[in-house]
């Protein structure tokens, strides 16, 4: 069972005020919804709604289990948005190793107009005319 999507249908579910328009709002049939939700109260051995024909209402455990759910989606929906976030905008650091003079020549004007395209990337340009072990000297 993915928790994470019963969670998401049972908080829909409750805010849609029934089983049918949380599908709806999921693009899932209503038999699929209200699979996962007696799956999820199977799961946790404890019943969250009360369903009748017109109505759901949440049992004492059900309305415990909505702000935790609530407040699960909320987090997982910042992690997400905050990974996304960490590769869409480049930041850190770089640390680019070239031999002295084509470093100069080459490496320097584009390490320039990286930096003025990427100003949250900070770059150490690391020159020397020896072979260098670039994961023992941590270069990227």
């Amino acid at each position: 069972m993915d928790r994470l999507e019963a969670m998401s249908l049972f908080v829909a579910a409750v805010e849609a005020g029934s089983l049918s328009a949380a599908g709806r709002r999921f693009g899932i049939p209503l038999a699929t919804v209200s699979r996962k939700v007696s799956d999820l109260e199977r799961h946790l051995k404890t019943r969250l709604l009360n369903r009748s024909t017109r109505q759901l209402t949440l049992t004492d455990a059900g309305h415990a289990y909505l702000a935790a759910c609530r407040r699960i989606l909320d987090e997982v929906g910042e992690a997400e948005r905050a990974a996304a976030g960490e590769y869409s905008a480049a930041t850190g650091e770089l640390i680019i190793t070239a031999p002295i003079v084509f470093g100069r020549l080459h490496v320097l004007p584009v390490v320039t107009g990286f930096l003025a395209a990427y100003p949250d990337v900070t770059i150490r340009l690391m020159l020397a005319d020896r072979i260098t072990q670039l994961s023992e000297e941590h270069i990227d």
